[in-house]
């Protein structure tokens, strides 16, 4: 063998000491790159990368000379004036190379390249470039005998450097030389807990990116369960500020006697000698006993203390910072819903009252929180110190990648336990005390050496929580040695307060905030499967028995009873195994948990046919979708905290669901598949695949474009990411005209990736825009942009082998609505912009449209690879593959406009959908004027008469009606309609595109009959492809899409969109919903029909009106262990308050608490802030076809008719006129099917006579 295969898998690149001196200069440091990765057997690799000198580039003047180089080269050392950087730049080149900015006709820049002996040199003269003056460091130029030079390339990592540089794929395979590398041999014999390890200079390393082949990653699932001391969420370190909240409402209560002694009783209470408890004070436990004397002398030191220390509090309501992800969604760059999306601004609000315990009870002035807070500090000065609640069991097992089952169950336990027999490769291993099980499983690690460690919410709660007991037990540094290398121990150093912490990072992206918190294992991949379906999927919630249920699961094709057993016949059993639980449910508008939810034994499975028995008979309604999903036992928190106090015989129980929990978290990875999509993207985007898990959307794409720009020879300036208040028109959408069309089909044909596909045949991109010229609204010129002689004349405009494309598009400002600083932020036109973009000779292109067009073909020929593979495993790749494809090409147009970005440019942004905007003009014009009036021959039905219209057009697709007639005038409707349109809508997408550059196509999409438009990206419809006997219901934005819709709202809605589309009887439709309004006032809906869940967002600039953000609070101070976590999807249920002028946000909670405390739900609430809007919009389109409105209006309608006629004459501007027509036909609609039951609800609250009077159907 003269070349070791690996396969990579983790990376660590620091500076190594070269001598052994204590104190020695940075030169004497060198970057060093460790790469961990496995052989085809599993053998694991520790591979120390050495000779790679981290570089960036300085654009310098054209005439600089060796000389000028090394004199600029001692002014930069002169610069950061530290002997302790000398001689730490290594090597300085003058290069020629293109700049990514500005076109210059191909005219090459010098450059120099300055290459650095290490990574802390790297970032020092970096640094140079910027300006530290300002809150949010610029990026500057640096002047060096009266020339700008320019910072280039500094924000790439030198690590990504390294592997654009050698093309290495970071989760692919490399070839070492064995002539070229030393290696090591033995586990125990070398630096590392690897079989072998190599060091090897980076020119030796040989990159194979052909091999596909698969390695037996060791993966690692844990889970960790934790005691209790009062039944809430489990706290690893405490302090008082339970007892501080239990005195505040203790204090404020209306039996309170306000006295000394009344808070000496409460103490005493929770340190258990009070001779008549407090009721409602709990338990305080310490770390160590304490006598009632002592408890008695602390609380006179506590009497007789002072709040001298500051508190802060979160100021939220007063928040001001403008967040770049509320431009990034401003813009219409993303499609994800960004709930609340204001910009907002944490603050904090600092108390220092100097007070006594008594003065700070008795403070009205200050809020409840404040006088907690300052009570907690007096109770931590005062009173021993409380102890946190402990880790009582750790569950691990472990999978090889590609098995279906574990090799090992393993589980610490503290504390005796049963062996769990019945599971198969079991290990419980007993401790009589926490530390030494949390040592235990460091050592677990390390003897089973895992290459991918994973759980559910370990970055939130389970490693936190480990390390903070670490620290609390004092077993931290033996603890985390949790590394591949060894003796490493796995925290990080903040240098300012001298302390040691786990990893923390905070990445914001489109799914919202994400804290992430964990230990960092050099040679282990860490993945959290909670923060990977939050970042990826849309679901009602994230806890892990729904998203395991969700996905583990797959539909009932039929079912068979066998005896006392049912035959279930499904398609996908991955995951399922036999003993484990199943549930059923039964889709419609919303999903019917079948017989409650019931849970049903798996007693046989015969996996090549898909079958599987399960216990009992089971009879779901097959009329709806039925699907079986995953379930997992039914074990509370409540009880783990009970039965760990128990017994061996409960502890079994505990730790076979917490073993139960870490293989359901493998059964997700695997029917998903995360591993192959995160190695197809790292290997596309050229980077870790940690940094996909920890890391936000920029630095995959940096890499990228990065990797993309060094091909073709050109250099990416480091960019000024300062905020500005610019902004610029996003897409268009063409006016929709709303209606129900319940005998016209309405096709629609759209642009395939349209953006891209713009950019490629306009060639924008950063280094062809000759020039940008920007107007006010008079048309005055005020900005212009392009290299220009001294005559003003641009040098690189007009050139005979260059042909030049104008864009123009509206420019906007952010500004305040008002004239106060904290009134909302709107978008003003403010004039318009000339882009001026060179089209280069023989079909050549700018760099982001080249590396787009590569996007695409390499997308569509992997496309067409999956088609003849026959090996499952490759097709699955190549399918991973053509996604991470298509995922980073559409992401590359987002970039550019998202002001974080490395290569943001606006007017490359906006002149892409400026573009955009023209060719769905363009479609829309070329259907309607080619099939106006015209008679056409079909294939399918002969000659016809055809007048198109477009009903609606958005962003890419264009949405229209041909208003098909005989020849003699006879409208044609129904299903010959339909089949006819989809003819005709093929034709006229082959049309439009004959006469559109490439690579854009408008291709026939879809048809709809009938087609229900209730305004812009809200519509449902009966949806045909090519077979037009063949249909679905799909739609966009209604409210059957939204998560934050009570299920009660989908249903009522659904059931009429469904009377609608399938029986196109609008009278049916209005009957079902008094059925369902009068059902709804009976009380006769479940409460999980009016659940509501929204996602809980970092920040709110009013979070007092966010209502389920005031929930969430008021859950956090009932029970501070069980704080809800930012992305959370909070549950709740509005109830009948006291107080009819309470705020929402008090009128509303968990349906667990309405549960226990049988409150009384609002069910009118539903009806007037749920069900009414949505269903008045349906219904107001149909207005003058309701037979109720009729009947009120008089059967001809006279009335009404000069009613709308006098509302046209009143209103002649056409926006004004549509807006006032909506609140019209709304109202009459609400008069119709609403006010009856609103009248009721009146009458109800008042007293006035029981609703069954109204409705005896009850």
């Amino acid at each position: 063998m003269t070349n070791v295969s690996i396969r990579l898998l983790t990376f660590n690149d620091y500076d190594e000491d070269i001598s052994s001196e204590q104190f020695i200069p940075c030169n004497q440091r060198s970057y060093v790159i460790q790469m961990f990765g496995l052989n085809h057997s599993g053998e694991k690799y520790a591979v120390t990368v050495t000779g790679y000198y981290p570089f960036f580039y300085v654009k310098v003047g054209e005439d600089w000379t060796t000389s000028n180089k090394l004199c600029f080269t001692q002014y930069l050392y002169k610069l950061v004036g530290s002997k302790y950087f000398e001689n730490t730049i290594i090597k300085t080149t003058l290069v020629k190379k293109n700049k990514l900015y500005g076109f210059n006709s191909g005219k090459q820049c010098k450059f120099l390249k300055v290459e650095f002996v290490n990574l802390h040199s790297f970032k020092r003269f970096k640094n140079l470039w910027y300006d530290y003056e300002t809150k949010v460091p610029k990026v500057k130029t640096l002047d060096y005998c009266g020339y700008p030079t320019e910072l280039y390339e500094a924000q790439i990592p030198p690590l990504l450097r390294m592997f654009h540089i050698k093309n290495i794929k970071p989760s692919g395979w490399i070839l070492l030389p064995l002539n070229h590398c030393s290696v090591i041999q033995g586990k125990y014999t070398g630096q590392t807990s690897c079989r072998y390890e190599v060091t090897i200079d980076y020119k030796r390393i040989i990159t194979d990116p052909d091999n596909e082949s698969r390695v037996p990653y060791t993966i690692a699932s844990f889970d960790i369960e934790a005691s209790s001391s009062h039944g809430d969420f489990p706290i690893a370190k405490k302090d008082y500020i339970k007892l501080a909240q239990e005195m505040v409402d203790a204090w404020d209560g209306e039996d309170s006697t306000h006295t000394s002694d009344f808070i000496q009783d409460i103490i005493l209470s929770s340190f258990g000698y009070a001779y008549e408890p407090v009721w409602n004070v709990s338990r305080v436990y310490i770390k160590s006993t304490i006598t009632e004397p002592e408890v008695r002398h602390y609380i006179k030191m506590f009497m007789q203390c002072k709040n001298s220390e500051e508190v802060y509090i979160s100021d939220k309501a007063n928040s001001e910072m403008y967040t770049m992800e509320d431009e990034y969604i401003s813009e219409g760059i993303s499609n994800h819903n960004i709930e609340e999306s204001t910009p907002t601004f944490l603050k904090k609000q600092v108390v220092k009252s100097g007070q006594s315990v008594l003065g700070i009870l008795n403070n009205t002035t200050f809020t409840r929180e404040i006088r907690i807070q300052m009570l907690n500090v007096l109770l931590c000065a005062s009173f021993p110190e409380v102890k946190g609640d402990e880790i009582t069991f750790i569950g691990t097992t472990f999978w090889k990648y590609g098995d279906s089952e574990p090799y090992l169950n393993h589980c610490i336990v503290v504390g005796s336990c049963n062996d769990l027999q019945e599971v198969q490769n079991t290990c419980i291993q007993n401790y009589k005390c926490e530390a030494r099980a949390m040592i235990a499983w460091s050592n677990l690690i390390q003897t089973e050496d895992p290459d991918i460690v994973t759980g559910y919410n370990i970055f939130g709660f389970d490693y936190p929580f480990m390390y903070t007991r670490s620290k609390e037990l004092n077993i931290s540094s033996e603890f985390l040695k949790l590394s591949r290398n060894h003796n490493e121990i796995c925290w990080k150093k903040d240098w300012k307060t001298n302390t040691y912490n786990i990893e923390e990072n905070t990445i914001i992206i489109a799914s919202g905030q994400h804290n992430l918190k964990f230990i960092k294992m050099n040679g282990r991949l860490n993945i959290d499967m909670y923060n990977y379906f939050r970042r990826d999927y849309t679901l009602m919630s994230y806890k892990l028995d729904y998203v395991s249920g969700y996905f583990i699961g797959d539909r009932v094709i039929s079912y068979q009873h066998v005896g006392t057993n049912t035959k279930i016949v499904s398609k996908n059993l991955i995951g399922l195994d036999k003993g484990s639980y199943v549930i059923f449910e039964e889709e419609s508008y919303t999903v019917d948990k079948y017989k409650n939810g019931e849970k049903f034994k798996v007693v046989q499975i015969v996996s090549n046919e898909s079958i599987f028995y399960i216990q009992g008979n089971i009879d779901p309604d097959m009329k709806k979708k039925v699907r079986w999903g995953i379930a997992k036992d039914d074990v509370t928190p409540q009880d783990i905290f009970r039965m760990t106090n128990e017994g061996p015989k409960e502890r079994y129980t505990i730790a076979k669901y917490c073993i139960q929990d870490c293989n359901l978290v493998h059964h997700l990875m695997n029917k998903i598949d995360v591993i192959t999509g995160y190695i197809e993207m790292s290997g596309l985007c050229s980077v870790p695949m940690d940094y996909l898990v920890m890391r936000g959307q920029g630095i995959k794409l940096t890499s990228y474009i990065a990797k993309k720009c060094r091909e073709k020879g050109y250099l990416m300036p480091v960019l000024d990411k300062t905020l500005t208040n610019e902004g610029y028109e996003g897409a268009i959408v063409l006016p929709p005209k709303r209606n129900l069309y319940l005998d016209d089909p309405i096709a629609c044909v759209d642009y395939g990736s349209l953006y891209p596909s713009s950019m490629i045949s306009e060639n924008i991109s950063p280094d062809s825009k000759v020039w940008t010229k920007e107007y006010n609204l008079d048309g005055h010129l005020i900005k212009v942009f392009g290299e220009q002689d001294d005559t003003g004349r641009f040098i690189y405009d007009n050139l005979k082998e260059y042909n030049y494309v104008d864009i123009t598009y509206d420019t906007y400002q952010w500004r305040n609505k008002t004239k106060d600083e904290k009134s909302a932020r709107i978008k003003v036109k403010v004039g318009y912009k000339t882009c001026r973009f060179a089209q280069f000779p023989k079909g050549e292109l700018g760099i982001l449209p080249a590396i787009l067009k590569e996007c695409l073909a390499a997308r569509k020929h992997t496309r067409k690879q999956i088609i003849h593979e026959k090996d499952e495993f490759m097709k699955n790749v190549l399918d991973k593959r053509q996604l991470s494809i298509k995922i980073t090409a559409n992401s590359i147009y987002g970039q550019t406009g998202a002001k974080t970005s490395t290569f943001y440019d606006q007017d490359v942004a906006a002149s892409t959908t400026a573009t955009g905007r023209k060719l769905l003009l363009y479609g829309q014009h070329v259907i309607e004027d080619a099939y106006k009036d015209r008679i056409v021959t079909t294939v399918s039905y002969g000659p016809v008469r055809t007048n198109a219209e477009y009903v609606y057009g958005d962003t890419d697709s264009i949405f229209f009606k041909f208003n098909l007639q005989e020849i003699d005038g006879t409208p044609i409707h129904g299903q010959t309609a339909l089949k006819i349109t989809i003819e005709l809508a093929k034709q006229s997408g082959e049309l439009a595109s004959k006469f559109l550059k490439q690579p854009h196509d408008l291709e026939y999409e879809k048809t709809f009959l009938p087609f229900c438009l209730l305004s812009k990206k809200r519509y449902v419809g009966m949806m045909y492809t090519d077979d037009d006997t063949h249909c679905k219901r799909t739609s966009m934005g209604i409210v059957l899409k939204r998560r934050d819709n009570a299920p009660i709202v989908k249903d009522i809605y659904g059931g009429i969109i469904d009377i609608l589309m399938k029986n196109k009887n609008i009278d049916k439709a209005v009957e079902f919903l008094q059925s369902s309004l009068n059902q709804l006032m009976c009380g006769n809906i479940p409460m999980d029909k009016l659940v509501i869940t929204k996602s809980l967002r970092g920040n709110y600039k009013n979070p007092k009106q966010i209502a389920h953000k005031v929930l969430a609070d008021r859950i956090t101070r009932r029970d501070p262990g069980n704080k809800p976590n930012i992305g959370d999807r909070i549950a709740y249920v509005y109830f009948k308050h006291d107080n009819t002028r309470a705020l929402q946000g008090e009128k509303i909670e968990t349906p667990e608490y309405i549960q226990t405390h049988k409150l009384v739900i609002d069910y009118a609430h539903y009806i007037t802030n749920q069900i009414m809007v949505p269903v008045q919009q349906v219904f107001a389109l149909v207005l003058e076809r309701m037979t109720l409105f009729k009947k009120k209006k008089g059967i001809t309608l006279r009335q009404w008719n000069r009613q709308l006629a006098d509302l046209k004459l009143k209103y002649p501007n056409k926006e004004v006129y549509d807006n006032q027509l909506d609140k019209l036909r709304n109202r009459e609609v609400k008069s119709v099917l609403f006010d009856g039951y609103l009248r009721s609800i009146v009458n109800q609250s008042n007293g006035v006579r029981p609703i069954s009077d109204y409705f005896p159907v009850c």
